[in-house]
């Protein structure tokens, strides 16, 4: 694996907001999102970052060591393509590079990249995030209740990790307050 610059990972459960938070570091920095190989059926908020591959292809892509990380995540494959982000870094357009990862990944990719940085955005109060789920209309009934019953063991798994944690309301009047703790964390390492 070749040397990595700023590597930023975005940890946390299903609806706390990983994906927007990611979205305002691209627009206000920068940062570009690698390219993420899963499993799982299109969802009408994906970004243009995801690619949708069969169970057999997406084995074969781990046997051939295509990924930088990858794992299970309620019944489907997820893997971040590891030359997706070795261009990220190289590139002169990027600040770096946003990972949006389960705890194993945060873990495989500080392996590989010691500094990178971890931040776990978790609810201040889970209950909302079943209410969030189903307000976005994304994903299958099935899959949300699949996601809101992981909730507690995720959360003891990204308390385990050594990170930087960022508690997440779901209030309109927070989220630019967490998006500043966000960017405290990113931009004061050394």
């Amino acid at each position: 694996m070749k040397a990595y610059g700023n590597v930023v990972c975005l940890v946390g459960p299903s609806g706390v907001g990983k994906t927007s938070y990611a979205r305002r570091l691209v627009k206000k920095y920068g940062f570009a999102l690698p390219t993420v190989i899963t499993t799982r059926q299109r969802r009408s908020d994906d970004s243009g970052n995801y690619r949708y591959v069969s169970e057999l292809t997406f084995l074969k892509m781990v046997n051939s060591n295509s990924f930088l990380e990858w794992g299970k995540y309620s019944n489907y494959y997820y893997g971040t393509l590891a030359r997706s982000v070795e261009r990220i870094i190289g590139s002169k357009h990027h600040c770096g590079v946003i990972l949006d990862l389960t705890p194993a990944g945060c873990q495989r990719v500080k392996e590989v990249i010691p500094s990178a940085v971890i931040i776990a955005l978790l609810p201040d109060d889970p209950a909302w995030l079943f209410k969030r789920l189903i307000s976005r209309n994304s994903q299958p009934q099935e899959e949300i209740h699949i996601r809101t019953r992981l909730l507690n063991s995720y959360l003891k798994e990204v308390n385990l990790l050594a990170c930087k944690k960022v508690y997440v309301s779901f209030s309109p009047d927070s989220w630019d307050d967490t998006f500043k703790a966000i960017e405290e964390i990113v931009f004061m390492r050394g």
